[in-house]
């Protein structure tokens, strides 16, 4: 019996669906990288006791995805498998739009869902807890896709939902998302233009003031500082690029061999543009602008991976790439039998290409640093258990995950048994949660591009910001916890001598991975 396709698509979606969200759930609860594993926990947890990214604690990023990890949260309690279930949801989305698309691109059901199955095995498994870089990419993805049936449709619906989409990837990251706003902006007005169609450029500019007024209104309604969110979102992270940029050298690895198997697909693909250019008024045809939108995409990701310094995570553009190929070698003159072949190589490829990367992402983790790790040697964490219920703990720092974990939590009870008012400054940022209480961090973290350091432009802004943190919320003492080094004088001045006079402070020296900072009254955190 021959399925109806209504029912056939309806179990497909099921299907796929159900497999990305688990891959994602066993793929992400495999081993941990502390500061990039838990970079949206404890501040999400954070949001949920009234204390708000940009006004409470000092970010470069993120805003969105703390916000999401707060509904989560809210909704399923504050433990790993609520954490986990966010990065897994979105990979559910990513997964089922990516075939929605597929087959409204007209590619056969079976190609298509073999296709989307490969992204959910590439997208977001390969961190599998939420991460700012990821966000703001599958946010632009979901933009690209809204923009696609735009194209398709002509229901300015999509350009409108398109473009608040583009403003929710630019509040989880700016980079990727800014590059591939600046190439819709082009898009827009290159396609308002060729079609004679001011009704775009007005659908778009009004979706752009919906989401400023938006934002407008939720800073002051929270009490944010304009100024401050102009000063963490934009001055500091600029900063950061341009430091970046300026020690960054080019070379044949980082600019074409870590992204070979994508331009594997991308130059047929723009080689097949270019001869179908010669045809009248292609440039105006609906392929073009599918090309044109996917090949900015694209673009937009391979410069934000080589001037970042985080593990490549956009392997997923292959089988989307793949999908486009297909679409375009469907309506090209090479007889029926080179097409089914040319179909068939694409898609072994492109599965090859995925078993690939699953076995170096999801099976070995190498996002997240545990490449060189036995990931089997992974553990449950055997305190606070329903805390850490589903998560086997091992990281790259200690080779006996116990190890890790006895440290952490003689930690734990520490700060548990101290009643004062205290910052805790860790990469294991998920004390707050552990305690259920707030540790008032000054920053979400403190890796070396967090918050301005000696040297920055806003480094006397961050100092204020950092004085106010204390005086405000009456701290009488802060801890620092990093397992994984021996906390050394120069590590404590970048971390908070740098914005206290040595008059306010008496450091107490636990050991050599646990300091604690005892402030003591001076005109300088005078109220």
């Amino acid at each position: 019996m021959i399925l109806d396709k209504k029912i056939l698509l309806f179990i497909c979606y099921i299907f796929l669906g159900f497999f990305a969200f688990f891959l994602n759930y066993w793929t992400g609860s495999r081993g941990v990288f502390p500061i990039d594993t838990f970079v949206h926990f404890d501040s999400s947890l954070r949001i949920l006791k009234q204390e708000l990214p940009i006004r409470d604690f000092w970010i470069n990023s993120g805003l969105f995805i703390d916000f999401i990890q707060a509904i989560f949260f809210k909704i399923f309690g504050i433990n790993w498998k609520a954490y986990i279930l966010h990065s897994s949801f979105f990979n559910l989305l990513i997964t089922t739009f990516s075939f929605k698309i597929f087959t409204e691109l007209e590619i056969k059901i079976l190609p298509a869902f073999i296709l989307a199955l490969c992204v959910s095995v590439l997208s977001y498994p390969v961190s599998g807890t939420p991460f700012l870089d990821l966000h703001s990419a599958f946010f632009s993805l979901f933009a690209l896709y809204f923009l696609l049936l735009f194209i398709k449709k002509g229901d300015y619906f999509y350009i409108f939902f398109s473009v608040v989409i583009l403003g929710f990837a630019f509040l989880s990251k700016q980079v990727p998302a800014s590059y591939f706003i600046l190439f819709v902006t082009f898009f827009i007005f290159l396609n308002s233009y060729q079609n004679q169609n001011l009704k775009l450029l007005i659908v778009s500019f009004c979706s752009l003031i919906f989401f400023l007024a938006t934002l407008y209104i939720y800073l002051k309604i929270t009490n944010t500082g304009v100024q401050d969110f102009i000063f963490q979102f934009f001055i500091f992270p600029s900063e950061i690029g341009r430091n970046r940029h300026a020690n960054y050298e080019l070379n044949i690895k980082n600019i074409f061999l870590d992204f070979k198997f994508i331009y594997l697909f991308i130059i047929p693909i723009m080689l097949i543009i270019l001869k179908k250019m010669m045809i009248k008024n292609f440039i105006k045809s609906k392929e073009f602008n599918y090309f044109l939108l996917i090949f900015f995409y694209t673009s937009a990701l391979i410069y934000h991976q080589i001037y970042t310094k985080n593990q490549i995570f956009i392997f997923f553009l292959i089988p989307i790439l793949c999908a486009f190929f297909l679409k375009l070698i469907s309506n090209i003159n090479i007889g029926i039998n080179y097409k089914k072949h040319l179909t068939y190589f694409a898609i072994v490829i492109c599965i090859f290409i995925t078993l690939k990367y699953h076995l170096r992402f999801n099976e070995q983790r190498k996002f997240h640093e545990l490449s060189n790790v036995k990931i089997n040697n992974a553990v449950e964490v055997n305190f606070k258990k329903d805390f850490f219920r589903g998560l086997n703990w091992i990281t790259p720092n200690f080779s006996n995950p116990k190890d890790e974990l006895k440290i952490i939590e003689e930690f734990y009870l520490l700060i548990k048994n101290d009643k004062s008012r205290k910052i805790v400054i860790t990469d294991y940022s998920f004390f707050s949660g552990l305690l259920n209480e707030k540790l008032h961090s000054p920053s979400r973290t403190f890796d070396s591009i967090s918050y301005p350091k000696l040297g920055s432009k806003l480094y006397l802004k961050y100092k204020d910001f950092f004085r106010n943190n204390i005086t405000k919320n009456k701290i009488e003492s802060i801890y620092i916890f990093y397992s994984a080094l021996e906390i050394k004088d120069e590590f404590l001045e970048h971390l908070v001598f740098n914005y206290l006079p040595e008059k306010c402070y008496k450091l107490q020296n636990i050991n050599k991975i646990i300091k604690k900072i005892e402030l003591k009254k001076c005109e300088y955190l005078a109220n």
